[in-house]
């Protein structure tokens, strides 16, 4: 392999390096945080903060990565989506 070609691979190596680094970072800042966490949540911690916050008949189910959340409070049925990886909030426009 050339030395110009070879510049150009490790080029492209770092560009999509760099790129992967700030979509990671973009990821991990959209929605506002749920579960304050540096890893992965289960289901048992959402269940926790929610009856913690005063929830009731908190049913969860799940949907790829998230965690899909309905429960009630004060006669009002709340639906959230909660980012099982990073314990963040999924944004309504997602």
């Amino acid at each position: 392999m050339s030395h110009r070609a070879l510049t150009w691979v490790i080029a492209a190596a770092a560009l999509v390096a760099i790129l992967t680094v700030i979509d990671l970072a973009k990821e991990r800042e959209d929605g506002a945080a749920f579960i304050a966490s540096n890893g992965p949540i289960t289901e048992d911690q959402v269940r926790q903060k929610m009856v913690t916050d005063g929830w009731t008949n908190v049913l969860i189910s799940r949907a790829g990565r998230y965690f899909q959340v309905m429960a009630s409070k004060d006669q009002q049925t709340t639906h959230v989506l909660v980012d099982s990886q990073t314990g963040r909030l999924r944004d309504d426009d997602d």
